[in-house]
């Protein structure tokens, strides 16, 4: 880590408009503690649209977001699909109730706003890694591919993340892209090791073999993944084909639950069979490409947003993609 601040430094404070509905007396005070350290000009976009203006304005300035882990998300994936996510720490002061703000706490963001503010002010710099998707969207925190009745599977929210393969100013929550494809579309333009795996698939299920060649960690322990798998037993998994770095993991005949984050330049990979003999397999890879199967589409949460239903998704690891403002060291 290394100290974030530097003489004559000024801020973009983007705030949202829901943290400042919910909470004006801290988004205030938060802006007085920066405000005393900083030249700051503050934003509160209204729209994708304005964010995306105010962003491409910023010049020199660094960023800092006031908001939920939504507001977070949305700027990350702007900040992205620039290719300026990079250039400087994020800052976050986290306003938002319970689940909403589920990611930021994970990140290490303090819960009062007015300590995030002073973690903005004298913190230091982590670089993190990040998730991304063949069309560019971001994973900050996890993923999850969770079973067919999960409440977070369910088409019809995916909008609220934003996406660079969906519509923006639509209800079309597809991803930008059909539910139920013919097959043939969808092996059209599926990767050519998974069309040859899916070819080759046998009737095992998750393939341990092939998971201990690719390096797995059962004696390490990953609590943040592990815990995300656990409420999901007892709802039937979703019929899936993932494939981790070139090799099959699992097949359509055993469905199963996906959790993966972000892990120190890889993904951590937790496969946990919905029903049957055997537990989770744990892996560390860089890329996971998952199908569905011919004609047969899967749903997933990013970073506990809906996303899909997509016939195949891959996403790969992106090391030291960003850099946040964390507390200093003790």
């Amino acid at each position: 880590m290394s100290a974030v601040r530097s003489a004559g430094e000024a801020l973009l404070v983007v705030v949202s408009p829901a943290a400042l509905a919910l909470d004006a007396e801290s988004v205030r005070v938060a802006r007085d503690v920066l405000g005393a350290a900083f030249a700051v000009k503050l934003v509160v976009p209204g729209s994708l649209a304005e964010l995306e203006q105010a962003l491409s304005r910023r010049g020199g300035k660094r960023l800092v977001v006031i908001g939920d882990d939504r507001a977070v998300h949305q700027v990350v994936q702007v900040l992205h699909q620039r290719a300026e996510l990079a250039s400087s720490p994020l800052g976050i002061i986290s306003i938002g109730n319970g689940e909403k703000v589920t990611l930021t706490r994970s990140l290490g963001v303090a819960a009062r706003p007015v300590d995030a503010a002073r973690t903005v002010v004298g913190g230091a710099e982590r670089t993190l890694g990040l998730l991304v998707d063949e069309s560019g969207g971001v994973v900050l925190g996890g993923l999850r591919i969770p079973g067919r009745n999960h409440p977070g599977s369910a088409p019809g929210t995916a909008a609220e993340r934003l996406h660079p393969d969906g519509p923006k100013d639509s209800g079309d929550t597809s991803g930008g892209r059909p539910a139920s494809a013919p097959a043939s579309s969808a092996s059209a333009s599926e990767p050519r090791s998974l069309r040859a795996n899916k070819a080759a698939a046998g009737r095992g299920g998750l393939i341990p073999s092939l998971c201990l060649g690719l390096g797995l960690q059962l004696g390490r322990a990953a609590r943040s993944v592990a815990a995300q798998v656990r409420p999901l037993r007892g709802d039937p998994g979703q019929a899936l084909l993932v494939e981790a770095d070139g090799q099959m993991l699992a097949d359509l005949d055993h469905p199963v639950y996906l959790v993966a984050a972000p892990d120190d330049g890889l993904m951590e990979v937790l496969l946990s069979p919905s029903s049957g003999p055997g537990g989770p397999l744990r892996v560390r890879v860089r890329r996971i490409t998952v199908s569905g199967g011919p004609a047969t589409s899967f749903t997933y949460l990013a970073d506990d947003a809906p996303g899909g239903p997509v016939q195949h998704r891959t996403w790969t690891a992106e090391p030291a993609a960003w850099r946040l403002t964390v507390p200093p060291a003790a």
